[in-house]
Formats: C-alpha cells, structure tokens, sequence
C-alpha cells in the first residue's frame, strides 16, 4: 500500500512527518544487528517497516471485517463492441477512444481493467494513454500490439482508484496514422441519448471521445464521438476498502513506530548467534525491549481502533443506522 511510503523515518531517512525508529532504536544501534543477509542497517530497517504495514493492515482489516465487504464486485463489464459489418474508419489528427466515468461519491471504489482489445488497419505497436480527464495529468501509457484487420487482446491489469469522488479515466490512442475498424461503446440500445454518456453500470458511466492532439486532455477541449476508434476494453469495479484504511493513516503512526522497533528487536534476538564475534548483546535486555514494544503496540492500537468509525454507505460498509457512540467520561 504505496499510501504508507515514508510514515515511519529513521536517522539518514527523515520523513515529513517526524516520526523517527530513532526514538526508539537509534540507527547506530540496529547497525550492529545487520546481518550478511543485508547491505546495511537501512535494507534491514525498511524490510521491518514494510513488513509492520502489512501487519497493521491486516489488522484493521479483521478487526472491521464485520462492517465491510471485503473485494466486493460491484459490476464486471465490457465497454465497446467491434461492429459486424468491419466498417473501416479514416485515421485522423486526434486522440480517441473511451472515457469511464465512476459517479458515486459515497463510497471507496476501484477501477480493474483486466484486458483492452483494438481492432485497428495497423499493424505494430501502438501507446495507449491513461489519461485523468478532470486534471489532465497521464497515469499510464501501456503498449498494445496490433495487427492489421485483426482483433488483438492485450491483458493489461491496472487498477485506478475513486476514494469517494467522481473520477473520469480516458483510454486513447493518437488516430493520426492509424485507421480503425468502427466500434460502439456498447452491444445494442440507445448510447448516445444523454449527451454522448451511457450507464454502462449501475455506478460507471462511458462515452466515446476525441480531442486534438495538442489540446490538453480536460473537459473543456474533449468532444463526445460516434465511436471507440477501434478499442474494446474489460473492466471490474470493486470496492476499495485499502483507500479507506490508507484515509487513517495518520492515526496508525505511532502504532507502526512501535511495532518496528518490536521487530527490530525480534530481529536482534533470535539472529543474534549469527553476529560476528566482537559484536555483543544482552539478550536480556533484548527480550525485555521487545515485549515493551509489543505491549506499547498493542495499546496504541487498541486506542486507534476505537477511534476510527467506518463509513455506513451501504454498498461497500454496512450500513448500520441502529449503532451509535458513546464517550464516558471518568
């Protein structure tokens, strides 16, 4: 969970939050515990912290399992379908193709694109942008091969994330010098009857779109098309219960901070006949730090979970209007 980069710091490795291991275990200290398994304190200190991630997140995932539904599938869909009759389509001095669009704004979503298709009159490889249509900015490029009056399948897998905000994602290609063969965002009904935009789900909107290739890629410079330029593209929307963890953050610092300096001492311990011999520990001392680390961890975090209320959005929390908090006061 790449939201958790630089939460925990050490000596050499300041980070903006403060919250240093050397609090708790200088670095000159864990220098004398770094084994041949590893280059340097620092390998065996990240090691530790990565691994306290996803401790603590699995944590808060069990203690919460009963308030949300883990991976849930909200929709598994196909946006655009290869017309029947291979109309061949002109190449053209644009960028063009698809445009999803996630709606709900009450709840943590995640966009899964498992495979994209093209049906195009080229033959080689061509770059697919990524594009965020609300800021412009390109999240992606993937390459996807293709060969010439063919339908060609490349398994992409990527996912894109919708934290409680609408998010509009574009798949396009520039169409300068490749024609394609027509294809229609969708399979039979009305798709172009709402301003271009199609329900494709319950929650995923989709249109076909264009744009020229020196306009920036917003909402502004994006026209609505009359078909994907030739892209067919396989999507799940699943709920993201990682962006909700990843919202807490900040009121998981002093938890981690505690739990790696548990496992730097766990470390120490049970690695400590493999030290060279001018290296000396006692192991009493040792022991005695790691259980007052565990300890430490364990009240954090029990004081962490207590504090954290799940959202009740119905979809992907359980939607609980009966329960209620209350504080008592000594």
């Amino acid at each position: 969970m790449s939201c958790f980069d630089g939460i925990i710091g050490y000596k050499g490795c300041e980070v903006s939050s403060g919250i240093l291991l050397d609090n708790l275990v200088p670095y000159s200290e864990v220098e004398k515990y770094v084994t041949a398994d590893y280059s340097n304190a620092s390998e065996l200190i990240d090691e530790k912290i990565a691994f306290a991630i996803k401790n603590v997140t699995k944590e808060i995932g069990a203690h919460f399992r009963a308030n949300y539904k883990p991976k849930t599938i909200i929709d598994s869909k196909r946006a655009g379908f290869f017309d029947e009759n291979q109309t061949l389509k002109a190449a053209s001095a644009e960028f063009r193709g698809i445009e999803l669009e996630i709606c709900d704004r009450d709840t943590y979503y995640s966009l899964y694109i498992s495979e994209i298709q093209n049906y195009l009159n080229y033959t080689g490889n061509v770059s697919l942008l990524v594009i965020d249509t609300m800021t412009g900015e390109t999240l992606d490029t993937i390459t996807i091969a293709s060969v010439a009056g063919q339908i060609s399948t490349t398994y992409v897998n990527k996912t894109y994330n919708a934290e409680k905000r609408k998010r509009r994602i574009a798949f396009v290609y520039d169409c300068t010098s490749i024609p394609n063969y027509k294809t229609n965002l969708i399979g039979e009904g009305c798709y172009s009857c709402n301003k271009g935009l199609y329900n494709i789900s319950n929650v995923v909107k989709g249109r076909e779109i264009k744009y020229d290739t020196g306009a920036t890629p917003i909402l502004a410079n994006i026209n609505g098309h009359t078909d994907t330029a030739g892209l067919s593209l396989v999507f799940t929307l699943h709920c993201d219960n990682e962006s909700w963890i990843c919202s807490n953050r900040s009121v998981l610092e002093l938890p981690l901070l505690n739990r790696v300096a548990e496992l730097i001492m766990e470390f120490a311990l049970f690695n400590s006949d493999r030290f060279n011999t001018k290296t000396a520990i006692n192991k009493e001392q040792i022991n005695a730090r790691m259980m007052k680390y565990h300890e430490d961890y364990e009240t954090q975090m029990k004081i962490t979970l207590q504090g954290i209320v799940t959202p009740s959005d119905g979809i992907c929390f359980v939607c609980d209007r009966r329960r209620k908090y209350v504080t008592t006061l000594p």
